[in-house]
């Protein structure tokens, strides 16, 4: 059953090809992507097999060659070093770099320091109640058990015990991810992630990313960002159908939506990162053992106004209700946008669950988990027990990501 508003379901996404379009260069198979290493305006050179290409932009970098053996040296401030082999590597020498770097189908998640789609952005995100953050900050979660979609309310609907997990520690990102952010993503593309990218490192039956799924991305940067931009909302014309735009705007900070399944995998990987599983997203949320109704801790379903969290309004920057944050720190878990996990959605929980997730699906299995609430939503479909599913090639303006990390 899907708790919220009918999606708008869009097919295959085609699109003549486009170099440069966003100042970055066309890739290819093969890329590597250094974003921001050593200071602006710093020295970066790069040595590649035939073939290679190079763009710069906002003192990023990113490179292609089509032999699989480039190998790629920035030179940062205060004579540090970074070489980046054709696996995606990177080797520091000197100074530590402050920007990750990936290789060709790989992800963040190998080098040092800032996730990718920070690299160079002010420290903006957060409210005028708490002072501004990182958009790229992740927050650790520590391990602990709860029981699913339970949050003790007796007669509240969700007050069944039947399903315990146990979640180990990890990271999840302190707000859901900015147009800023996805607009370095499109600057990368078209990237795809490598088989086994984006898979949780304590699920033993996560395999990552299949290579299959690559049919379901859009096939190049310009295709990508008109499915994003034509994205509409139905039901609801006086709210923003889509927060993308193909110019910088005043939308930066505003989550990125319309973003299907894939694409947000796809960004999560890029990222260095990962989707949550639900269990994950749903232990974040309650607040772990303390079974939270809303991620704030109240303990009456009647607790919740526009304080706390962005529903049934317009779409607001993110981390801008501070009041609704929940145990762990992370901002908008209700309310803004649904929230893509990992799972293949499934009535009923599976158990026992350590560090479980729905990565199987059968004939009758055909949506993913949406988590968290919209912008367009009524409270109860705010609550932290509250489930969401929708095929995974679902472009709804009330879905976005927010990733998790190791």
């Amino acid at each position: 059953m899907t708790w919220f508003r009918s999606s708008l379901l869009l097919g295959s996404l085609a699109s003549t090809a486009c170099a440069n379009i966003f100042g970055v260069g066309e890739l290819t198979a093969g890329a590597a992507d250094a974003g921001g290493a050593g200071a602006a305006g710093s020295e970066r050179t790069a040595s590649a097999g035939s073939g290679a290409q190079a763009a710069f932009a906002n003192g990023g970098a990113v490179f292609a060659a089509d032999d699989g053996g480039a190998t790629f040296t920035f030179l940062g401030s205060g004579g540090s070093t970074i070489t980046i082999g054709n696996a995606g590597t990177a080797a520091v020498s000197g100074t530590a770099a402050t920007s990750p770097a990936t290789g060709a189908g790989g992800s963040g998640s190998g080098a040092l320091g800032q996730p990718p789609s920070c690299a160079d952005l002010p420290a903006v995100c957060g409210s005028l109640e708490s002072a501004s953050r990182d958009c790229c900050a992740s927050l650790e979660v520590p391990a602990g058990s709860f029981f699913r979609s339970y949050d003790a309310l007796p007669g509240g609907g969700w007050d069944d015990p039947a399903s315990p997990a146990s979640i180990s520690a990890f990271r999840l990102d302190a707000y859901e991810v900015t147009v800023g952010r996805f607009r370095r993503f499109v600057a990368a593309y078209p990237w795809q992630p490598a088989s086994g990218a984006g898979q949780n490192p304590g699920n033993a039956l996560d395999f990552g990313w299949n290579a299959s799924w690559n049919a379901f991305l859009p096939r190049d940067a310009r295709a990508l960002s008109d499915a994003l931009e034509s994205c509409g909302a139905e039901g609801a014309a006086e709210l923003p159908p889509s927060t993308w735009s193909v110019v910088p705007d005043a939308s930066e900070l505003l989550p990125i939506n319309c973003l299907t399944w894939f694409e947000a995998f796809a960004f999560c990987a890029w990222d260095g990162g990962r989707l949550p599983s639900e269990a994950e997203w749903n232990y974040a949320a309650a607040g772990g053992a303390q079974a939270r109704i809303y991620p704030w801790a109240s303990r009456l379903p009647t607790e919740v106004d526009a304080s706390y969290a962005v529903y049934q309004a317009p779409i607001a920057k993110v981390g801008s209700k501070s009041l609704g944050n929940g145990l762990f720190g992370q901002a908008d878990l209700a309310g803004n946008v649904w929230e893509w996990n990992v799972d293949w959605y499934r009535p009923t929980y599976s158990v026992p669950c350590d560090d479980c997730a729905e990565l199987s699906a059968d004939v009758d299995i055909s949506d993913r988990v949406l988590r968290g609430g919209g912008y367009y939503n009524q409270p109860p479909f705010l609550r932290v027990a509250a489930r969401g599913n929708a095929p995974p090639t679902t472009r709804d303006s009330g879905y976005g990501v927010r990733c998790a990390r190791e």
